[in-house]
């Protein structure tokens, strides 16, 4: 493991000494208070001396020691738009001003640490853009990290943007947002559509989950490279159909595939789903495995008739049920 550290460098606390000595370097409109959310509110960035100030606070901390890791976080809204810097008739400039500045800040601090790992946060943050992209590699989507509430979020964060730039990991159950109890596995499939990862404390989930896990990090090293440079399709949208979710990854030779199909509701009198697939070669054959079910016998079929005929899933048996399907030319 390597050290990393999290911060939040675009608020300021109203409790604080840097606020007490300059109040006005807060967003507000001018003579009006400002609102506080999560006890903070947020630096004018589209001021010189504050971007100077808190960059200066931040590069101090990434001198003093190995830190090799980033997360840049922004946990709040931006509200009462004003700015003590900006005169009357510029006032309508500063989320303009505001958005260049953190491009600035974020410049600087990729030249100074270009060995620098920096994932910025998050896309409720509204801070998913190719802009922010050009800094940091990867972008945490959301801190909702409900496995089933992930489908729709890393779906259209996926029509837009690689899957290796989106933050997904495997969190605790009961989901702390919603209490829902989604399957560990599931939860480890989700994430894999990403640049996936745990937050959780591993001493304290159920001994079963935690003996899960070197398998879902081998998984992951096993097809991670497909995942970070394949093609995408989009199979199935679960917020279409409400009912079961599946996405593709294809190798650009059309070597390799990886489907990952996820029932999030379960249904009687049926025993499987056809998917059809995509991106395939017509003319090859590909040995399909099913990664996470020994029950499914290892088959051989041609790209013409997975793309035509399609694949059958069979029935798993409950809610929340994920399968991962590797296609393998042969």
């Amino acid at each position: 493991m390597k050290f990393g550290i999290w911060f939040e460098p675009e608020m300021i606390s109203p409790d604080s000494d840097l606020y007490r000595a300059h109040p006005d370097w807060a967003i507000a409109i001018p003579k009006r208070p400002g609102t506080e959310s999560r006890q903070q509110f947020v630096l004018d960035l589209s001021r010189p001396e504050v971007v100077d100030c808190i960059y200066d606070q931040v590069v101090s901390v990434l001198r003093s020691a190995n830190i090799e890791y980033v997360k840049w976080d922004m946990n709040r809204q931006l509200t009462n738009i004003g700015s003590y810097g900006l005169a009357a008739d510029r006032q309508g400039e500063l989320c303009h001003r505001y958005v260049l500045a953190v491009y600035q800040m974020q410049d600087r601090l990729t030249k100074e640490f270009p060995h620098l790992l920096l994932e910025n946060c998050s896309g409720g943050g509204a801070r998913f853009d190719p802009g922010m992209l050009y800094f940091s590699p990867q972008i945490w989507c959301s801190d909702d990290t409900d496995a089933i509430e992930r489908l729709e979020i890393q779906e259209g964060t996926a029509f837009i943007y690689p899957l290796s730039t989106m933050g997904a990991h495997v969190s605790d159950c009961p989901n702390h947002a919603l209490g829902r109890v989604t399957p560990f596995e599931t939860r480890g499939i989700v994430a894999l559509a990403g640049t996936f990862g745990y937050e959780l404390d591993v001493t304290k989930i159920p001994a079963q989950d935690r003996d899960m896990i070197p398998a879902q990090v081998a998984m992951y090293h096993k097809f991670n490279d497909l995942i970070r440079e394949g093609d995408y399709y989009r199979i199935a949208s679960y917020a279409q159909n409400h009912r079961y979710d599946c996405w593709q990854v294809v190798r650009a030779d059309k070597k390799q595939a990886l489907v990952t199909f996820v029932q999030v509701l379960n249904q009687v009198n049926f025993k499987s789903r056809r998917i059809v697939l995509k991106g395939l070669d017509a003319d090859k054959q590909y040995q399909v495995v099913f990664e996470n079910d020994d029950s499914v016998e290892d088959r051989v079929y041609s790209g013409d008739t997975l793309m035509k005929a399609g694949l059958l899933i069979p029935r798993p048996w409950g809610d929340f049920k994920a399968r991962l399907i590797s296609l393998t030319e042969v």
